[in-house]
């Protein structure tokens, strides 16, 4: 599988676990990972366009992946 379709398959599951805000955060740092360069601002470009960002950013998860609340 090349890059892009990580990238195509990574913003799937995005869209599929944006109901949950943990689950959305620990699938994007996934995809982060593994995407290099050109990809992965392609994906930063296309999670604060879906409002996807807004949603991590309101309930942020320390390294514990337990709510800082």
């Amino acid at each position: 599988m090349d890059k892009s379709s990580f990238l195509n398959y990574y913003k799937t599951i995005l869209e599929k676990v944006s109901f949950d805000n943990r689950l959305l955060e620990k699938e994007y740092k996934k995809a982060k990972e593994l995407l290099e360069g050109p990809e992965a601002k392609d994906l930063d470009y296309w999670v604060k366009r879906q409002g996807l960002l807004r949603k991590m950013e309101a309930n942020p998860i320390d390294k514990n992946n337990s709510r800082m609340s």
